[in-house]
């Protein structure tokens, strides 16, 4: 009988690309020279491009213990011509295992930037189950005395992933004259380090203390211009630091209130979702182009708060929303929303976000080019 042959290296590693992220971390195990290849930061970079067309949406909650679980909210496609949808939910363990989650902060090519309920920030990668605690910037604000939102995004000008805190005073510390500056750090995954820039000259003290909303490498907040408070989009460029102001939709008064509403991220999209009256939701069709945004009412939500989360994969009609208990599926054709059993999952819990399967590691520093 003969020998088998082997298939050369160069299509191995072809075919690995290609493969789903989950099944790479099981195929480290195969061999040494395996899984010294499926580790190295070149083939993961490979992969993400490779991958990144067929990218499926996997929510994450927090439960009311404190517990991270995933749920692979697409499942719900075979149920759609049904009463009862369902998903599954699995728990998500890192080590330490003793850690109690507060928040999702933001996610970004399958890392997801999370704090616990000391307020300490972590890089967490769900698919991988790798943690990296962030240092602490030395001259952040005092707790219990200031306010902080963050936003998490990939900069590809110097293929780097950062952390950006705008912080400022509580506003009843009047006594601090430096009470109304909203101080903009900046934490760099590759240089492992936070640097300050220069402060936000916009009003964030207003709204809800939500994280950035991350579009083509664009942080984005709803906020107020001062010292006229008119409210507006800001988008804080990853690459160059600095702010930008998106038009806002014009059926959308620009006065104080506007600020309230919410930014979220639909199928690559910038949307505005405004539950103040009734329950609109307003797309950016072509990015940063004013006259593109696009009106969609969503009748018959009665759960406060809820905002939408996502598309189910596959389908633009089907919109994900999540509240502080449950996830909804609503279908903008028949108007109609179906709750979604998260099986696995406790009872009580809240949706933190997205996030997308990937090698990329929390821990990859190294030296700038």
């Amino acid at each position: 009988m003969s020998a088998r042959k082997s298939l050369p290296q160069e299509i191995i590693e072809a075919i690995l690309r290609r493969l789903p992220a989950k099944s790479l971390g099981r195929f480290k195990f195969v061999s040494k020279p395996w899984r010294s290849l499926i580790s190295n930061p070149e083939f993961i970079k490979t992969h993400l491009h490779l991958n990144n067309h067929h990218k499926i949406n996997k929510l994450i909650i927090v439960s009311n213990m404190k517990s991270l679980y995933s749920v692979n909210i697409n499942e719900v496609l075979q149920y759609l011509n049904s009463n009862d949808l369902s998903a599954t939910g699995k728990e998500l363990s890192f080590r330490p295992p003793s850690i109690r989650w507060e928040k999702i902060l933001g996610s970004c090519n399958g890392l997801v930037l999370a704090k616990d309920e000391d307020g300490t920030i972590f890089l967490l990668n769900p698919t991988t189950q790798e943690i990296s605690e962030l240092l602490v910037f030395p001259s952040a604000l005092p707790l219990g005395e200031s306010f902080v939102m963050y936003g998490f995004g990939y900069d590809s000008s110097s293929d780097d992933y950062k952390v950006v805190s705008i912080s400022f005073w509580d506003t009843d510390n009047e006594h601090n004259p430096n009470c109304t500056d909203m101080f903009v750090s900046v934490y760099s995954l590759r240089n492992n380090s936070w640097k300050k820039v220069h402060n936000s000259p916009y009003d964030h003290a207003v709204g809800h203390l939500l994280s950035g909303v991350l579009i083509n490498e664009n942080l984005h907040w709803l906020t107020q211009r001062i010292p006229s408070y008119s409210s507006t989009i800001v988008a804080f460029s990853l690459a160059k630091e600095e702010f930008n102001e998106i038009e806002l939709p014009a059926s959308i008064d620009n006065n104080k209130t506007a600020v309230f509403n919410k930014l979220v991220v639909l199928g690559e999209k910038l949307a505005i979702f405004g539950n103040q009256v009734g329950n609109d939701l307003w797309l950016m069709e072509e990015y940063d182009v004013g006259e593109s945004w696009t009106n969609v009412s969503i009748d018959g939500v009665e759960i406060d708060p809820v905002k939408p989360v996502c598309l189910v994969d596959g389908s633009n009609r089907d919109i994900v929303l999540g509240d502080e208990d449950g996830v909804i599926v609503y279908n903008l054709d028949d108007r109609r929303c179906k709750n979604v059993w998260v099986l696995g999952a406790p009872i009580a819990f809240a949706v933190g976000g997205t996030y997308h399967e990937s090698l990329v590691s929390p821990k990859f520093i190294t030296t700038p080019p």
